[in-house]
């Protein structure tokens, strides 16, 4: 909620408005006390700056608050999104998804009075991560760009007096099960539990896997699910099935690929691929070898980026919005400050967004072709 909007629902001036939520002086303590009792009753105190919360008398905030303060008495928040040294995404994201991502930070931020900085933890080598934050301005909470979780940065985390939200954590369970950050992510489950079962469908039952190399939280999550559907269909996982398209290849590099279905006794019916890049590098691999998608051997893929409607045959695959997951990445640093105010010292929250199966061209309907052939 913007501060004018809250303004019109108190009945107040926006100029009044903005003298309760940054703690200025310039009205009664009555007004200022009932404004407040209401702003916390309609659940807003994340809208109040932080000697507001605190309790400090009218102007007392400190100057670097102080400054921070823009023309018309509002102060800037800013949602941080961070990027962490073991950045790899952008090696292993051809097609841009996490740029919907930040275009759905940004928009959600934007509907908040939040302004977006990007952090990037590897540009200073000595500054500390709280340094960083603290340099960047009012941060009210911070998104985390998928990375590795290691002990520094849950030391980093667990010392920031902000919530911090993981994006497309594949589940970041510490070793000793006593502390989990909140997160937004797909659902691999529900995406993997849908493939299999359309595999299955289509008369598949001898399925492999295509994975990049990459040992990220999202794709380990992706083929812990990806296991565990085969085993709640009745399927057989054989590991002689699985291939790695390698993780330093370029997306126009199947070679590696090629080699690997060549050598092999045998080639599943079905090749279940990390995401949509390593379903295109398995096309293109069993062409070089002589083989047709999905004539031959049919493949799926994983996002729904754009290159899937880009080769010939179209990809099917499983479809997940990046818009949608920095909205809520924003909406749930929202819900942690107020369950904050609200006494909760560290809750955890999670949000698996739906994972819609996209039916195109690269699957062959086993059933049909059996019946075909009688």
């Amino acid at each position: 909620m913007k501060a004018k909007d809250l303004a019109k629902k108190l009945g107040v001036s926006p100029a009044t408005i903005s003298l309760v939520l940054n703690n200025k002086p310039g009205i009664s303590d009555s007004l200022r006390k009932s404004l407040l009792e209401k702003i916390q009753e309609l659940g807003h105190e994340e809208m109040l700056c932080d000697s507001c919360r605190s309790g400090e008398a009218p102007g007392a905030q400190p100057a670097k608050e102080a400054a921070q303060v823009q023309e018309g008495g509002c102060a800037c928040k800013v949602i941080a999104y961070i990027i962490s040294d073991d950045f790899y995404a952008d090696r292993n994201d051809p097609y841009n998804f996490f740029s919907g991502v930040l275009e759905g930070v940004e928009a959600e931020a934007w509907e908040n009075d939040c302004c977006l900085v990007m952090v990037h933890t590897n540009r200073l080598k000595n500054v500390t991560l709280a340094e960083q934050l603290r340099r960047t301005g009012n941060v009210v909470g911070a998104i985390v760009h998928p990375c590795r979780l290691t002990k520094q940065l849950e030391r980093d985390i667990k010392a920031a007096d902000i919530p911090f939200v993981f994006m497309d954590g594949g589940g970041f369970l510490d070793s000793s099960g006593s502390w989990e950050p909140s997160s937004v992510c797909i659902s691999n489950r529900q995406g993997m539990y849908q493939v299999i079962r359309y595999l299955k469908a289509k008369g598949h039952t001898e399925i492999g896997f295509v994975n990049s190399g990459w040992q990220g939280e999202v794709q380990l999550d992706r083929f812990r699910w990806y296991q565990a559907a085969l085993r709640a269909f009745g399927i057989t996982e054989r590991p002689e099935y699985n291939y790695c398209a390698g993780k330093e290849k370029d997306l126009l590099e199947y070679q590696e690929l090629a080699r690997l279905f060549a050598a092999a006794p045998q080639l599943p019916t079905a090749l279940v691929c990390e995401g949509d890049r390593q379903a295109w590098q398995a096309i293109k691999a069993l062409e070089q070898i002589g083989l047709q998608v999905p004539k031959d051997i049919s493949v799926t893929g994983f996002d729904d980026q754009p290159l899937c409607t880009m080769i010939e045959p179209r990809i099917t695959t499983i479809r997940n919005s990046p818009q949608l997951m920095g909205r809520e990445c924003v909406l749930m640093i929202k819900n942690l400050r107020r369950l904050k105010a609200l006494g909760e010292e560290e809750p955890w929250l999670r949000i698996e967004l739906p994972a819609r199966l996209i039916e195109r061209d690269s699957v062959q309907d086993l059933r049909e072709k059996q019946e075909g052939s009688r």
